[in-house]
């Protein structure tokens, strides 16, 4: 079952520079990615309170091909992939327009019980078993993102306000995909074109929490870590660059 949508990019939605890039893309992604379990009416508008279950994003990977203007629609693509165990979720995404990729990624995703404290199977929900195709997403698997904070810079602190939070009263996953791009000002995205970015949730962040965000250049890339006051992770990450 993939499940489809069209949607004519806004500009609020843009970067400094005019075109949707990462921040609108992953929105994007966490929009259609949600939209497909509302559908099944297996979404966090309906399960935390029939169920005593909210989903949790735990993963996202994003490839960057082309950012977009605002001259047509992009179509968005999304689907779960089928898996060994009904503990983790992967759905995949693509972002194209009139037939010409822009970003592709993949999710995982897990249920969390509130009340027994802890993750649970996709039958807790009775989520039908048949949705999972043979379809997998076009992005590298997870890597394993390091946590160790040896050698890394400190940047900055954020301290988690009322406009972070969702429904859950945790931060929200976007906002932290804000929290990491924040490291760097405006010059160095002028040089510097982000076209991979992979982000992991470690631990929640509430409010009124100070986040502490860090950095360190690697081979690969750049390396982001936002820690807990006392200094254990809460989000780790990695930028790509053209």
């Amino acid at each position: 079952m993939i499940f489809e949508k069209d949607y004519i990019p806004q500009f609020r939605e843009a970067d400094p520079n005019g075109l949707v890039g990462l921040r609108g893309y992953m929105n994007y992604f966490q929009d259609v990615a949600t939209h497909y379990m509302h559908n099944l009416n297996k979404g966090n508008d309906v399960i935390p309170e029939k169920y005593g279950i909210s989903w949790m994003y735990t993963k996202y990977k994003l490839h960057i091909i082309k950012e977009a203007d605002f001259t047509d629609s992009l179509h968005f693509e999304t689907w779960v992939e089928k898996k060994k165990t009904s503990a983790v979720v992967s759905q995949g995404l693509c972002i194209s327009r009139n037939g010409e990729d822009y970003a592709y990624g993949r999710l995982e995703s897990c249920l969390f019980d509130k009340n027994a404290g802890r993750l649970t199977r996709t039958e807790a929900i009775d989520l039908p078993k048949d949705i999972a195709i043979d379809r997998t997403a076009l992005t590298e698997p997870f890597t394993k993102i390091s946590r160790d904070m040896t050698q890394m810079e400190y940047r900055y602190t954020h301290k988690v306000c009322y406009t972070d939070l969702d429904k859950s009263g945790h931060m929200t996953n976007l906002q932290y995909v804000n929290l990491l791009l924040n490291a760097f000002d405006s010059n160095f995205y002028k040089s510097h074109r982000i076209t991979d970015f992979e982000i992991h949730y470690v631990s929640q962040c509430f409010e009124g929490e100070e986040i502490s965000v860090y950095v360190k250049e690697e081979k690969e890339g750049i390396r982001l870590l936002g820690a807990h006051e006392d200094k254990s992770p809460a989000v780790s990450g990695n930028f790509g660059f053209a």
